[in-house]
């Protein structure tokens, strides 16, 4: 499959690339940034190359996943977006995880807007959730700016999450 970048006003969501692997590594070292995910233990390399060979295999199967979001600026990687079908609660979640230097920019409300209109016009879905940890207000003020509307808790992969969803019906000329 060949993935689509998509060029935001300030950012490239592009496809993963092996070379990735070090840079989110990287990213992944700051336990500010794991604070409300599942596993907040920082992992090792190879769990960054795991996860960009599934993301890239969930491209191949879905048609949509995780983009790299790059910095148009500098060039800089700044973390990840996008699409992911979650077969626990059989839906696709919009979801994004960006370095501490590149908070309070926008820049997640910026690529999560991309990736939900995508998945709308691209990717042929009808719905699309995001979850969020009930103490991370940055999340849901991203979830919440993005068009998405609070739904319900669950819990899932052992968290209490807040549901957001968005239906395309209801997203008019998404932008």
């Amino acid at each position: 499959m060949n993935i689509p970048s998509i060029k935001t006003p300030r950012l490239l969501l592009r496809p993963w690339t092996l070379e990735d692997a070090a840079e989110l590594f990287s990213i992944l070292q700051d336990k500010a940034v794991l604070r409300y995910l599942p596993n907040t233990t920082p992992p090792p390399l190879e769990r960054a190359e795991k996860y960009i060979a599934r993301q890239l295999g969930h491209w191949q199967e879905r048609g949509y996943g995780h983009w790299a979001v790059v910095s148009q600026e500098d060039g800089q990687l700044l973390g990840w977006n996008g699409l992911e079908y979650l077969p626990e609660v059989n839906e696709t979640e919009v979801a994004y995880l960006l370095r501490q230097s590149a908070w309070n920019y926008g820049y997640a409300s910026e690529a999560a807007r991309a990736a939900i209109r995508f998945g709308f016009d691209q990717g042929g879905l009808v719905t699309i959730i995001g979850l969020a940890h009930p103490d991370n207000i940055a999340s849901i003020r991203v979830l919440e700016k993005s068009g998405l509307i609070f739904a319900d808790q669950i819990t899932l992969w052992g968290l209490e999450l807040k549901r957001y969803r968005i239906h395309r019906k209801d997203s008019g000329n998404y932008k």
